[in-house]
């Protein structure tokens, strides 16, 4: 990629308005190259995300573990605040070809990096190497920062404190791309929740598996084994029209190119799509008095208590006729033996659960996650997706309860 700002002319550090210009017109005014990252197999959910934001679809490349999308950097701030199935969003800054470390660190050194980082800081560098010559991934970090360092020397002013930046830089057959992470910390952690949870679902994945359900808001969804959460508040977020990005803040923040004012407008515009429901129905249930003690302190503290109802009931005391009639959606992620408990437990309760489900939710709709080694246990017909969760291969399950 070739861009008008990769010049060689040292920054002037006391023109701040010089420098503001340059920021509007190459980074803040552009039409720049974005990467959204996401889970495998979760890629076309995101593509459809960007799509309904009114981005190009024909500009919108589908990659393994990702989506390409082209936009400014308004765009990038609102794929931020509304992706629900996207990891982080990749700025795309630089690409070009290097076979040592001398022309690296020239080709580097000629970005102008004080259009893209906060005054003063340094970012942490993540390299990846496949095929290329130069495949020591710390020698490639130093170099980089290295440049980096060379290039903003004199540049002055603090530190930006509370906004980390990342550079992650890829090198393919002697082919390196840099881009800069908007987001911060990953997207699915949308700031609602605080600590880990026991065996926890990302946020991310939760919200890809009720769009493969094909979740409808009107209709009861009850999440028997609810644990922390993630279903019923990604469910809860989704029938209030929620962007889930509206409790936290990205990197982007920290930028140069960052107006406050139009962040403003973004989140004021987010907010007045946001709807009040008449009463709940998304139902949350565990065993653990703690777990739904905690999940309704949640609920309660971010508004969405007109969303979900939550009850300490055991799995197995759930029936559909307890949900106001109708036939919705079931959602479980059950315990299935790599995290918590054994593999025969886990087996001996998968069956128990589909057992269950068949008896008191036959024509519900189901979407659950499981071992490859379990599905063939169910007693229904389903479609199966390739799931890819911690590091674990699973299976996602979508269908109708008969």
């Amino acid at each position: 990629m070739t861009d008008s700002s990769t010049v060689s002319v040292k920054p002037d550090p006391v023109d701040d308005r010089a420098l503001t210009k340059r920021v509007r017109r190459h980074v803040a005014g552009r039409i720049r190259e974005y990467y959204a990252v996401t889970a495998l197999g979760v890629e076309d959910f995101c593509r459809q995300e960007l799509i309904d934001l009114d981005l190009d679809g024909s500009g919108l490349s589908v990659d393994t573990g990702g989506v390409a999308f082209a936009g400014r950097l308004v765009d990038c701030q609102r794929a931020n605040l509304h992706l629900r199935t996207a990891t982080r969003i990749l700025m795309r800054i630089e690409a070009f070809s290097a076979t040592n470390l001398r022309r690296l660190e020239k080709k580097t050194g000629d970005i102008a990096w004080e259009l893209f980082l906060p005054a003063g800081h340094l970012p942490d560098v993540k390299v990846s190497s496949r095929r290329s010559r130069l495949y020591h991934t710390a020698a490639i970090a130093r170099s980089i920062q290295d440049s980096i360092t060379r290039r903003l020397d004199g540049a002055g002013g603090p530190l930006s404190p509370g906004f980390p930046q990342t550079l992650y830089v890829r090198a393919v057959e002697d082919r390196f791309t840099l881009s800069l992470d908007s987001s911060g910390e990953p997207l699915y952690k949308r700031g609602l929740k605080a600590g880990p949870a026991r065996a926890p679902i990302r946020e991310t994945l939760a919200a890809a598996m009720l769009m493969a359900a094909g979740y409808d808001s009107r209709r009861p969804l009850v999440d028997p084994l609810c644990g922390s959460g993630t279903f019923s508040l990604e469910a809860a977020m989704m029938a209030k029209q929620m962007a889930p990005g509206l409790k936290r803040e990205f990197a982007f923040m920290g930028w140069p190119a960052f107006r406050e004012d139009q962040w403003a407008f973004l989140k004021r515009e987010a907010e007045s799509h946001m709807t009040v429901l008449d009463h709940p129905l998304i139902f949350a249930s565990d065993i653990d008095g703690g777990a739904c003690q905690r999940l309704s302190g949640l609920i309660l503290g971010n508004g969405l208590s007109d969303a979900v109802k939550v009850a300490q009931k055991d799995v197995f005391q759930c029936e559909a006729n307890q949900y106001g009639g109708g036939q919705g959606l079931v959602t479980i992620n059950p315990p299935y033996g790599i995290r918590i408990g054994s593999a025969n437990q886990a087996a001996i309760l998968f069956n128990r659960i589909c057992r269950h489900l068949v008896q008191r939710f036959n024509g519900w709709e189901v979407v659950l996650i499981a071992p490859r080694d379990l599905v063939r246990q169910l007693p229904f017909a389903t479609r199966r997706l390739p799931l890819f969760h911690g590091g674990l291969k699973l299976t996602l399950i979508v269908g109708t309860i008969q």
